[in-house]
């Protein structure tokens, strides 16, 4: 989730101004005020390499500043990586989460590399919600456009491509290598804001765990380095040996030289996952389990001192697991590795991380081995992890590269509950943060929320109302938000009364609130009562949608991105085609990450 107070405080820090836009989208770098001067460590520094020091952690001794020497031998090594990175222009297109109808355009920049097949490799927060894209290579002043051409939000990954295919048919692409070992040293290339030229810092390996990626929060491996990692350093190579180990993502506010890139065993998922021409992204397996530390645990479910796992406490249903894992069940291996009473494995001598890693090494449509134990027996299992684990969730995550759903009826703004909604909120209801732990049935697909009330004469009393969920309409139960929507549209009743779960009830005058529609929207400036994919449901349909006599507010600029399957997968926003995209995948959502801003 978002922390708009702590990465407030950090930009402050950092002397940066910072839109609402901003804070929703740290990656993008702030215009700074004509009449403000850059605070000193922002200030546009010569035009030379920059080192930054790192520091590693105990028991190592703390890494003292190196230089990396500037070189214009051709040969050197060092030389041909600088060939490869580029420096990422975007401008993006974003909405208001709770109020849909408003959107804005921002620049801002970032980094990236070359990699096999003409590819430019960065950051999905880097990219996301594009408009229009651009990439300058080192050592170039030449600026190419660039098409968005897989995206994948929940790995924080993108590959872009120039328009002009010969743009960089030369240069040689950076090679992938294999995650680094602890302690190992890297080097960060990238195009921090405060310059134009490129940056490279140093430093070492000092964690090697799964984190919460900022951009979604979906839970994946991550490795943090003490080597400097700022604003604009997104979606540039880790370098080590000459090969890329990963991508840098996001830095800590909370404390110095602390930063965290996107290791190769993610970069690698995400170039296997779009050979069939689509983002699938991670699989679920379909049960949630606890530790087995506790001696009295272990003692009801008779494990003895050298057996481990992990208890089962919940399975999802209509999940790879139903029928197959129980509560109870002791799991104890996932894919041949031994899971620990805490539930991590072995995955180098010395080195542990959490078992649910190898379930995120696994394609879609790929079968797991997983051994448990059941009343004192030993049991192998074979779970297939047929869909992506969005499918298991009522709450469904953040959304990029698209208008947000919404509907206006009567002066009341009705929108799906994702990701986005709860991170809008100034609080979080208890009914509503329970829905994020719950998993979609035959009853509902999805969750309908109230965000708030446009107040007018015919909603009288319903002014302060806000972030209820509707449970029923007319006393029935509906599934998800298409339905709630086609029941709102076909109703013929002189009354429309909706119910939330404790029986509290909106009362529409259905007469009343068709007749006054237009004039809501246009006092509150609305041009059109429901958002672009209802009114593609309308058109389908040759229903008009209400609209307010108020002239249309500009398109965004258009820049037409390439497509990875034959349709769009979600809605266009105005003049751009749609961008091929997943959200972030595994059940239960995230909790909120630490301080670590994306860069």
């Amino acid at each position: 989730m978002r922390h708009t107070t702590t990465l407030m405080a950090g930009l402050l820090c950092l002397g940066l101004t910072a839109s609402s836009t901003l804070m929703a989208e740290i990656g993008i770098a702030a215009e700074t005020p004509a009449n403000i001067a850059p605070p000193a460590e922002t200030a546009p520094k010569a035009p030379q390499e920059t080192v930054t020091p790192g520091a590693a952690p105990a028991p190592a001794p703390p890494l003292q500043a190196e230089a990396i020497p500037a070189s214009n031998d051709p040969n050197d090594p060092r030389e041909k990586i600088k060939d490869a990175v580029v420096k990422v222009y975007i401008v993006q297109h974003t909405y208001q989460t709770l109020s849909p109808w408003n959107s804005d355009s921002q620049k801002g920049s970032g980094s990236g590399l070359i990699i096999n097949g003409n590819l430019i490799l960065t950051n999905a927060h880097v990219a996301a919600d594009a408009t229009f894209l651009e990439v300058q290579r080192h050592g170039e002043t030449k600026r190419y456009e660039a098409d968005v051409v897989f995206i994948s939000h929940e790995s924080d990954l993108a590959l872009l491509r120039t328009k002009n295919p010969e743009a960089y048919q030369g240069i040689q692409p950076l090679e992938l290598g294999d995650l680094p070992k602890m302690q190992q040293q890297v080097e960060v290339y990238g195009f921090p804001i405060g310059g134009n030229t490129l940056s490279v810092t140093r430093g070492v390996v000092s964690r090697i765990e799964k984190q919460n990626y900022v951009h979604t929060g979906e839970n994946l491996i991550a490795v943090q380095v003490d080597a400097a990692i700022n604003f604009g350093n997104s979606g540039g190579p880790v370098i080590s040996d000459g090969k890329v180990v990963g991508v840098a993502m996001q830095s800590s506010f909370l404390t110095e030289n602390i930063g965290y890139m996107i290791p190769t065993p993610i970069i690698r998922h995400v170039l296997d996952d779009i050979k069939d021409g689509k983002v699938d992204g991670y699989g679920f397996h379909g049960f949630e389990t606890q530790s087995m530390e506790n001696p009295a645990m272990r003692r009801k479910y008779n494990v003895s001192e050298d057996q481990t796992g992990m208890l089962v406490h919940k399975v999802y249903k209509q999940s790879p697991s139903e029928g197959k894992i129980q509560i109870g069940d002791i799991v104890t291996e996932m894919d041949g590795h031994k899971i620990e009473n805490n539930g991590t494995v072995e995955f180098r001598p010395g080195e542990y991380i959490d078992y649910t890693h190898y379930i995120d090494m696994h394609q879609i449509g790929e079968d797991m081995k997983v051994k448990i134990i059941r009343a004192g027996k030993e049991q192998e299992i074979t779970l297939n992890l047929e869909k992506p684990g969005k499918e298991y969730l009522l709450v469904k995550p953040n959304q990029y590269d698209k208008q947000p759903t919404f509907f206006i009826y009567g002066g009341f703004v009705f929108m799906p509950l994702n990701q986005d909604v709860i991170d809008a909120m100034d609080g979080l209801p208890a009914r509503i943060g329970a829905l994020t732990y719950e998993s979609p049935d035959d009853i509902r697909s999805e969750a309908v929320i109230m965000t708030k009330v446009l107040p007018a004469d015919i909603n009288k009393d319903y002014h302060h109302d806000s972030n209820l969920l509707i449970e029923k309409i007319n006393g029935e139960n509906f599934r998800n938000f298409r339905e709630f929507f086609d029941r709102i549209q076909a109703a013929n009743t002189d009354f429309i009364t909706l119910e939330t779960a404790d029986d509290y009830q909106i009362v529409i005058d259905r007469k009343e609130a068709l007749n006054s529609q237009t004039g809501i929207l246009a006092r509150y400036g609305i041009t059109n009562d429901r958002s672009k994919d209802l009114q593609a449901i309308n058109q389908a349909a040759q229903e008009p949608s209400v609209v307010a006599p108020a002239p249309a507010q500009p398109a965004a600029p258009a820049s037409p991105q390439a497509e990875a399957t034959p349709a769009p997968v979600v809605p266009a926003i105005p003049a751009t085609p749609a961008v091929p995209q997943t959200e972030a995948m595994n059940p239960p959502p995230a909790t909120p990450a630490t301080g670590a801003p994306r860069i």
